[in-house]
């Protein structure tokens, strides 16, 4: 009887090792449609997002036919090639960014070297896409909800201009800040910096294309920021609008940012 019941035991801690053995080899594969759309940051080593990074937040994208991911880290656009193993470790360790001058505090550096880092552990649960190392959460997204279309009411009023690519809003334009104003009817009209322009414009879904822009012909000091600016509305551009800022972006980098005037 011993001899049975020592028997049934051996048998029974073998068949429990087994499922031991058999549960740490069966991690669930991320799939590829787990992965589609665009994921923004939520939290980088335990720090919320938005107290991280003071203006855009960084975001990741996923393209499986060039095995590349890519993104904002906040304010320099980012790209680079990535495996990601059937058991869900990912590694992408030679990104590479644009070099832009950020004109808000973030912490773009940290976080594309959390992103590079090798050999992640990457799970899927309760909505966050989570990057982790030896137990460790370095990075966590939440996936991007679909904004709807703009509309050509949604863009009506006065805005001035916040920020610019390429320069210094204040040394650009010391003399005067750049006004646009836009009406339901297509049209659009306001000050560069020193000469006054109009235009017109369509909206299709989230892009603004302007036509030919007709300004005035005065001589200012300084024409450096009204050219920029100018340069600006002669390519379609891609419109955001989050409260009273409206922004206009090519290429996936905002060039426009412009408040609501009062």
């Amino acid at each position: 009887m011993k001899q049975i019941l020592k028997t049934t035991l051996f048998f029974a801690a073998i068949i429990a090792v087994a499922f031991a053995i058999q549960s740490c080899n069966s991690v669930k594969p991320i799939g590829k449609t787990q992965l589609e759309g665009n994921w923004v940051l939520k939290t980088l080593q335990g720090e919320d997002a938005k107290a991280a990074f003071a203006g855009e937040l960084p975001s990741i994208g996923f393209d499986f036919e060039k095995n590349s991911v890519y993104g904002s880290g906040g304010c320099n656009r980012y790209t680079g090639a990535f495996t990601l193993t059937g058991k869900n470790e990912f590694s992408a360790p030679n990104l590479v960014s644009t070099m832009k001058i950020c004109m808000v505090a973030n912490k773009e550096p940290q976080f594309l070297t959390a992103l590079s880092a090798p050999n992640l552990a990457v799970s899927i649960e309760n909505g966050l896409l989570t990057f982790s190392q030896d137990k460790t959460v370095l990075i966590q997204f939440e996936k991007e909800t679909e904004k709807p279309a703009l509309t050509t009411e949604a863009l009506t009023g006065k805005w001035n201009l916040a920020s610019i690519a390429g320069g210094d809003l204040d040394t650009l334009f010391a003399t005067r800040i750049p006004t646009m104003e836009i009406t339901a009817d297509g049209n659009v009209a306001g000050n560069a910096g020193c000469n006054n322009y109009r235009s017109t414009y369509t909206l299709d879904s989230n892009t603004v294309t302007f036509g030919p822009v007709i300004s005035t012909k005065m001589a200012c000091p300084g024409l450096q920021g009204e050219q920029l600016f100018a340069s600006f509305l002669t390519t379609p551009l891609q419109a955001a609008l989050d409260g009273d800022k409206l922004t206009f972006s090519k290429e996936g980098d905002v060039v426009l940012e412009l408040t609501k005037a009062e």
